[in-house]
Parts: C-alpha cells; structure tokens; sequence
C-alpha cells in the first residue's frame, strides 16, 4: 500500500527534500522527487520542510465520514499531545463531537499500559543488555532498517495506540470503529503499512482535523468545553513530552541496574545507535523519539499551532497531577507481545573508483577542488553524490553549483560573443555592465564606464522613457552620427532585477546599402528618363518627316491621275 509520496505537480527541483531525509529514502527521477517505501522510516520531515507542500499521504477521512454517516459507533483514541498544540482542549473535544464522534479517549490510557509492560518486562528480563522503548514507529523502522544488529534491545511491546486500540475495542466491541487522531504520519505506517495494525480503522492527522473542522464551518472556539468519556493520569499524559517514558518507570529502570537517557531527533537517534552497534555501552535504558522534543512536534499538525516550547507549557499545565492511573484487566495478555524481525534494506551496489570519477567528471568535477562538498543537492559529499547517481537515485544536474557555473558560462559566452551592443543599466540610468560589442562601438573603456551615468556616453532620453513609464521600446532606429553608428534599439525594464537592459542591434551597413540602393535607383530613373526623352524626340522627327513624304507623293499620285485621265478623254 503506498502510504505516501510527493505530488508530481508540485514538485520545483528544489531538493530541500533530500537534504532533510537522514536515511536518504527520496530519488530523483526527471527532476521529480520520489519516495523510497522500502527505505522510509515515515518521519515526514520530507513533508515538513516542503516549500510547495506537496505531500500526498494517503487519507483516511473518506472513510470515517462514510462511517459516520452508516452510524457505526465512532470511537476516538487521542493522542495525548493535543493538550499542547491545541490552546483549549475542551473544546477540541467538543469539535470532534460535533463532527460525530461518540466516544473520545485519550490515547494515554494505552501508554500507561505499555509503562507497567515495559516494568514488568525489566523485571523478567534483568540480564539484557540494553533496551529501547518501542512506542515511536519510526524509531522501530529505523532500527529494523538501518540498525538490524540492535533489534534484540527493542523492547517486545506494542505502541501506546495499540495498546489503546484493543481496550476499546474490547470495551466498546468489534463493530466499533477506531479513529486514533495524533500530529505522527508513522503512525498510519504502523496500523496499515509496515508493522502492525492492531485494531484501529482510521487514523486522523490533526492537521486533517483542522481542515476538516474548516470546511464543517465548525469554530472550536464557539462550543461549550467537553470532558474526555475516559483519561488518564500524569502518568500516561507525558509521553508526548522529551522524557515523559522515562517519567512514569524511572524506579524500575534504577532497580533493575539500568541508567536512563532520553534521545529525540533523527540524527541524534542515528549517532547513539552507531555508539550502541560498537558494544561499548551497558544496561543503558533508551527512551527515543524522531521528532525532536518528542511527540508534542510532530510532523502532522496545522500551520498556525504556536512553537514547541509553548506546546511543552501547554501540556504540563493541563497535566491531570491529582488523578490515579488507571488499572486494566488485560483480558488476554498474549495480544501484548511483539516481535520485530529485521527488515533491513537491500544492499547497494558500490560504484568503481572509475566509475565515480566518471559521474563526478559528468557534473563538472575534474580534480578535487573541483569536489565543493556543499550538501546542495542533499548528500554531504560530491562522491556520496556521485555514487547516489550510480544508483539511480539522483541526478547528475542536481549539482546546484556545477549547473549554476554551466549557466553563468553560457550566460557569458553569449554575453561576451554576441555582435549586439548590450547596456545593462540599474534605476537610475548608471552603468552597471556593457559587453565587448558596446565597448567597441561606443569607444567606453569597461573600467571607467561601471557607475557612471549613462547620459556621460549617450543620449539617454529613450531610456528615461523606459524608466519613468515602465513601457518598452522594440526595434526603434536611431542614429548616432557621432560615432557613425545607426542601430535598432531595443530597452527593456527588468522589473524582478530593478535594471534596464538595452541591446542595440548595428545596422549601419546595411543602412548604407539601402542608401546605395536608393541612389542608384534614382540613377537608373535619370537614365531611363533621358532615354525616353531621346526616343520621343526621335519619334517625333520621324513623324514629321513622314507627314512631308505622304504630302508629296499624294500630291504626285494626283497629277498622275490627272494626266492618265487627260489621255483618256484625246482618245474618245
């Protein structure tokens, strides 16, 4: 069951993702982030830090509203951290009745079971090594994943929710339907993903929640405070709390000759476990956490909830001090024992030292100082990196600084080769930077010219237009006859940068061959012109001397006619 992963839509490149995963679960294929499941621990810090909130977890809330709608009796296991994130808890209870839900415990109720378990458990078993508690399901990932040698320490118990679960359902029955609502995403690993589901049937994010009660139109604010059906005591309502485990059980741990730590976060989980997998560490008990702080900072509870330390205050001022936990009679006993079995990933397969250099060699990293180690791209080496792209993990254009320095080498490749002049000006029309063609055409030494008004060059006028009204000027032509220069200007107002780029494309020979060719159009014209001068003259001597010639042969033709006819009448 994929349980989550990132949304493809939103996914920008930007690796923060990668950076912030400690056991490096996430792979970059076509510049989209993806979640390794095999490899996960379901922390959610990819999640968290995620600047397009692209998270895609699978929800439940389909299928508690479907069965709140089939009146199923809605039971909800709460997890005891409420007390902290939210600023009245009565009234969060009150929310969730009015959504529908019938029955509202607190999940605490199972951490005290799970505190006289892990008692009991030091008890029978005093000749262990070490132990670490077993409440935090990413702890036990981590641990079954990346630290198989250390499974025999985690104690044989299930989580507080568990725990919790098979109570209601016991006190509640069968048909009841389970909510546990908690700020853990690892918790919908642990009940339909990679370990056991115990008997609850949704679990609910109080970030959900909070959307939920949104789009309900229902304002926690405006309800009467309601009480819990059933609590627990100070001793369960601290396990959200850095040291809250350890709280509840430090006698026993003291007498059965163990020493207590309590360890949050990932990477100081990750540094003491090395430590514990060296074997020089004895009878040390181990409450550990993921998230740093504890519970109280998990990774699924809304934007707008005030900072850890506060939430810390919140819940130990809502510490129920006066109450007696809780007794339960464990109908069956047996359905408390947990094994974990080792779940280790599947073993990489280690690049050459040639292949290596050829990957690094890929992102622009020729010799050692070509390697930054930055951690840009999320791996804390170029050759962690590089072996991440041999596996298929990453990319070789994840390199922010081999792409940035590719960028800026075309960028001024182009900048520098180009035959058109480029001004980059800042608002108020200094020289900022000029390439090679403008230096040339405009004879402006690069040295001097940076700072200087652009007005000391040129005439600035177009580009006081540009500036004042924000409006660009494409392809106008203009001519500078003192440099014998006419060009096509274009400027541009960059508004995101606050700059004027101008670029000035030369077009003065080809304005001089227009000239060429205007001239010697108009001399052909000349030309044809005295032509047709010449051949109207002519045609018209012509005309005149044949008009002369038909007169006279007409004038001929008649005396003939006249003499032919005279002859004619002598002989009659």
């Amino acid at each position: 069951m994929k349980i989550m992963d990132f949304l493809p839509a939103n996914c920008k490149n930007c690796y923060k993702c990668v950076r912030n995963c400690h056991v490096k679960a996430i792979r970059i294929v076509n510049d989209q982030a993806q979640i390794m499941e095999e490899n996960c621990i379901g922390c959610g810090q990819c999640f968290v830090v995620c600047p397009q909130n692209a998270r895609n977890i699978k929800s439940d809330l389909d299928n508690i509203k479907e069965s709140i709608h089939n009146n199923k009796k809605m039971i909800v296991s709460l997890a005891p951290s409420y007390s902290g994130i939210y600023k009245n808890p009565k009234k969060l209870i009150a929310s969730l009745r009015a959504l529908g839900f019938q029955v509202i415990e607190e999940t605490a109720i199972g951490a005290e079971i799970v505190s006289d378990l892990y008692k009991k458990y030091m008890n029978d078993n005093k000749d262990k090594k070490n132990l670490i508690t077993s409440c935090c399901p990413s702890v036990n990932l981590l641990i079954q994943r990346y630290y198989p040698e250390l499974l025999p320490y985690l104690l044989p118990v299930v989580s507080p929710m568990i725990a919790h679960s098979f109570i209601l359902k016991e006190k509640y029955g069968k048909d009841s339907f389970i909510t546990f609502v908690g700020p853990c995403i690892s918790k919908r690993c642990e009940a339909f993903g990679y370990q056991e589901s115990g008997d609850i049937d949704a679990i609910l994010s109080f970030e959900e929640l909070d959307t939920w009660l949104m789009e309900e139109g229902i304002n926690p604010n405006n309800l009467q405070p309601s009480e819990l059906d059933s609590s627990a005591s100070e001793y369960g309502q601290r396990y959200p709390l850095e040291g809250g485990i350890l709280k509840g059980i430090t006698k026993s741990i003291e007498a059965n000759g163990f020493r207590s730590i309590s360890v949050t976060g990932i990477e100081n989980c990750k540094n003491l476990f090395e430590t514990l997998k060296q074997d020089s560490i004895n009878k040390l008990f181990i409450e550990a956490n993921i998230c740093t702080n504890g519970c109280i900072n998990g990774p699924a509870i809304g934007k707008s909830t005030e900072n850890v330390l506060i939430r810390k205050l919140h819940v130990d001022d809502y510490l129920d001090k006066t109450s007696d936990k809780l007794e339960y009679q464990l109908l069956n006993k047996t359905i408390y024992n947990r094994s974990f079995s080792s779940n280790t990933i599947v073993s990489k397969n280690i690049a050459s030292e040639e292949e290596i250099k050829k990957i690094l060699k890929s992102m622009g990293k020729v010799v050692q100082e070509d390697e930054l180690n930055c951690g840009a791209c999320g791996y804390n080496t170029c050759r962690e990196k590089a072996q991440a792209v041999f596996e298929g993990m990453s990319e070789p254009e994840m390199c922010i600084p081999y792409m940035r320095s590719k960028a800026e080498k075309l960028s001024n490749i182009i900048f520098e080769s180009t035959p058109n002049m480029i001004f980059l000006l800042d608002e108020n029309l200094n020289i900022v930077d000029i390439n090679p063609a403008c230096e040339n055409a405009f004879l402006i030494d690069p040295k001097l010219s940076k700072g200087k008004p652009l007005s000391t060059f040129i005439d600035d006028s177009d580009f006081k237009y540009v500036s004042t009204t924000k409006e660009n000027i494409i392809n106008k032509k203009v001519v500078y006859n003192h440099y014998n220069l006419i060009v096509n200007e274009t400027i541009l107002y960059l508004p995101k940068q606050n700059l004027i780029m101008a670029i000035f494309y030369d077009v003065t020979k080809l304005e001089k061959k227009n000239q060429e060719l205007i001239k010697l159009k108009k001399n052909t014209l000349e030309i044809a012109d005295n032509v047709i001068e010449k051949q109207m003259r002519v045609a018209q001597e012509i005309a005149s001397l044949l008009g002369e010639t038909t007169a006279e042969t007409k004038i001929t033709l008649m005396k003939l006619q006249q003499i032919v006819l005279g002859e004619e009448g002598v002989m009659k």
